[in-house]
């Protein structure tokens, strides 16, 4: 990752460790079945104006059971920060046809866009809710931002990230700090386990709040396998004022 941990964008990579903790990996499940249900309505997420600035480095789907996910690594290669822009996808099965999109109005932001990619920096995005019979490819497109970012953009931190195959699946779990005086709400947390350049394993988590000055352990549910060596962790702040 070309930021540290300590950066506004909080990305880390992180030699793998063992840690037995729970996971929400049942209740992610749970919402998965919800956001499926969303998916008969009929109004959908436009992209907008396609963006010059952000490009898709790598995509990835990951299949383990009857769970699917994709990860994006997403390059900036302008010198401006770029804010809340839109990361639409479209999942086809083996005959090219469409089997999921994730453009559903009313589905968690951090399921269509990246709330903040630095200048010059790379990040992951994950949606960790493809809900599809048979995917076999995707294709991305990147909006513009739909905002501009402040001169000074909100620190996070993140720290103790390990990850777990124990029950009921494999988890990375990480404690996200809020270095800035910007309180937090809906903060995403994106993780990628990597096996040499090979993306095995990833998950996304969302931080319901988190206060000026504070801490929250998070646990992310991973579709795939935590057989790696490095941990790409992604969280970048959701509000910027």
């Amino acid at each position: 990752m070309r930021r540290a941990a300590t950066t506004i964008a909080a990305l880390a990579a992180i030699v793998l460790g063992a840690a037995g903790c729970e996971t929400t990996q049942s209740e992610s499940a749970k919402i998965g079945h919800e956001l499926g249900r969303q998916s008969a309505v009929a109004s959908q997420t436009s992209l907008g104006a396609a963006s010059r600035a952000v490009r898709v480095e790598r995509k990835v789907l990951l299949r383990a059971g009857s769970s699917s996910a994709v990860a994006l690594e997403l390059v900036n290669d302008s010198a401006q920060a770029q804010v809340a822009f839109p990361v639409l996808i479209d999942v086809a099965d083996s005959a090219g046809k469409s089997v999921y999109r994730n453009d559903t109005k009313g589905i968690e932001p951090s399921l269509q866009q990246l709330a903040l990619l630095p200048p010059h920096a790379s990040a992951w995005w994950v949606d960790d809710q493809v809900l599809a019979s048979g995917p076999q490819s995707v294709s991305a497109q990147i909006g513009s931002s739909t905002a501009s970012a402040p001169a000074a953009l909100p620190a996070l931190q993140t720290s103790g990230v390990s990850a777990s195959a124990s029950f009921p699946g494999p988890h990375v779990s990480a404690t996200v700090a809020n270095r800035s005086k910007v309180a937090q709400s809906e903060l995403a947390v994106y993780a990628v386990i990597l096996k040499g350049s090979a993306v095995v394993g990833a998950g996304r988590a969302v931080i319901a709040s988190l206060a000026p000055g504070a801490s929250a352990q998070v646990l992310i549910p991973v579709i795939g396998t935590i057989d790696g060596r490095t941990i790409a962790l992604t969280a970048e702040p959701s509000q910027l004022h």
